[in-house]
């Protein structure tokens, strides 16, 4: 694929020194102990010139570093250079979150919309230092404010607010995140697919692990389309192959031709940038920094923060020491529990709560369970119990207090196998995988026995973990 892309040289050839005469200095004749009255001025007046000239440039650089900062979302108080309070950023009631709202905005020409076809709530644990990244698809239906009977898109939502007063359409959009997730969200940034593709292109391209190859006969290209194609693998994308990866929807191969997989595709981009951002010199390197800067200039708009804001998320960006985690509020969400389509009065299908448009009631909790834990949910393993000696009837209401306990996890009681054994066992029939799960239950059924026993000799139902429920379990219930 080959972009063109128009330069602007802005770099001016610095004007040339005169080259300076050489004065001849009689050796006999001793130098003056003094300057003449006429060099003395003349010396003044050019140093006056340059001191003028650097205050002229350093007033300049200001002025434009205020409009930018002012435009960009930065808030300069000067108490902050004389009042150094302690660096954190604002947090969520419990004080254990901080949470983000990333919204990807459709500027594309000859459209006449704004559509944020990118929402992402990012979520950061204080006690964990992981950071949680959920997605809701641009077609998940959401109520308007003013209307609780009129339900639309969320993509929508941005583009209907602006366009009745201007800076309104993110915060309608925010508040609509609020209620969707039940969290409060403390920051938002939202950046258009140029500044996306610049800022890619000023850190040197992104590094992705593309899981399925697919190809997209019909991704949009002005009033047309085109064809792109992505072998699976890891590889470098420019800023342009990042977007159209993070875009592309109409694929027929390996279930890539849908919102919910290009929503997990943006999450793939966004860490790699994330990583590119801290693992490199890109924060400290000036030419890189001006680049960026100059990338988010008019093409970016964020949330108010202080310089308090920006040393607390650096303090953070250098600690780096959680994993990332990543879930879309599609149909598979918490066991196929909590969105489905919902047919509208016009015909078309809606994507919504299961429970009802507009009640989000489950999908708030789930919320909080995946911020609290996310390493379990993200697995989604299936997980099958079996009675090895507990009796039916105990270990039946063993799986139904699992599932009070661990709710939107697969968790099914699949009968009796065995009943001479006494030891309960969780283990996982793939090396390596699960890992979370295993020690999340093993745990919570107060065992270390994480190993499939000799007993056992197939795959049983084709489960991802297997736990084993012997006659010990009776003992500790009594």
């Amino acid at each position: 694929m080959t972009i063109d892309i128009d330069l602007k040289d802005t770099n001016q050839d610095a004007p040339k020194r005169p080259r300076e005469k050489r004065r001849k200095v009689k050796r006999e004749k001793l130098p003056s102990t003094g300057n003449s009255p006429k060099k003395s001025k003349k010396k003044k007046i050019v140093i006056l010139v340059i001191v003028v000239l650097v205050l002229l440039g350093l007033g300049f650089l200001v002025y434009k570093g205020y409009i930018f900062s002012h435009d960009f979302g930065f808030r300069f108080r000067p108490e902050d250079l004389l009042v150094r309070e302690e660096k954190s950023l604002k947090k969520d009631p419990t004080g254990k979150y901080t949470n983000v709202l990333l919204v990807g905005l459709d500027t594309r020409e000859n459209t006449g919309l704004l559509n944020t076809d990118t929402i992402i709530m990012a979520s950061y644990n204080y006690d964990t230092n992981d950071i949680t990244l959920l997605s809701i698809p641009r077609d998940f239906h959401v109520e308007v404010e003013e209307d609780v009977s009129w339900y639309v898109r969320i993509n929508s939502i941005y583009n209907a607010a602006e366009q009745k007063e201007e800076g309104a359409g993110i915060i309608a959009l925010q508040d609509t995140v609020e209620r969707v997730t039940g969290q409060q969200i403390q920051y938002y940034a939202m950046v258009d697919f140029r500044a996306f593709i610049e800022i890619i292109d000023t850190i040197g391209g992104v590094d992705v692990n593309v899981e399925n190859s697919f190809t997209d006969y019909l991704y949009p290209l002005g009033d047309g389309y085109q064809t792109v194609s992505f072998e699976a693998g890891p590889q470098t994308m420019d800023g342009e192959t990042a977007l159209i990866y993070s875009r592309s929807r109409h694929s027929l191969q390996n279930n890539e031709g849908n919102d919910f997989a290009r929503a997990k595709r943006q999450q793939k981009v966004i860490i790699a940038l994330k990583d590119k951002l801290l693992s490199s010199e890109s924060l400290t390197n000036p030419k890189t920094l001006l680049g960026i800067i100059s990338s988010i200039d008019g093409n970016i708009r964020v949330s108010e923060f202080s310089t308090n804001d920006i040393e607390a998320a650096l303090e953070l960006s250098n600690e780096n020491s959680g994993k990332t985690y990543s879930f879309v509020l599609d149909t598979s969400v918490g066991n196929y529990s909590l969105v489905e389509k919902k047919p509208m009065e016009s015909g078309a299908y809606a994507i919504g709560p299961k429970i009802a448009l507009g009640d989000y009631t489950d999908i708030n909790e789930f919320v909080n369970l995946i911020m609290n834990t996310p390493a379990l949910y993200e697995e989604k393993a299936k997980v099958l119990i079996y009675d090895t000696g507990a009796g039916y009837q105990a270990v039946l209401a063993l799986t139904e207090k699992l599932n009070e306990d661990y709710p939107y996890l697969d968790i099914t009681f699949a009968g009796t196998l065995r009943a001479d054994k006494e030891e309960i066992i969780v283990y996982s029939h793939e090396e390596g995988e699960n890992n979370n799960t295993v020690k999340e239950l093993s745990k919570y059924l107060e065992t270390d026995l994480k190993t499939q026993p000799e007993y056992i000799t197939t795959n049983l139902n084709g489960e991802d973990v297997t736990i084993l429920i012997g006659s010990n379990i009776v003992a500790e219930e009594e």
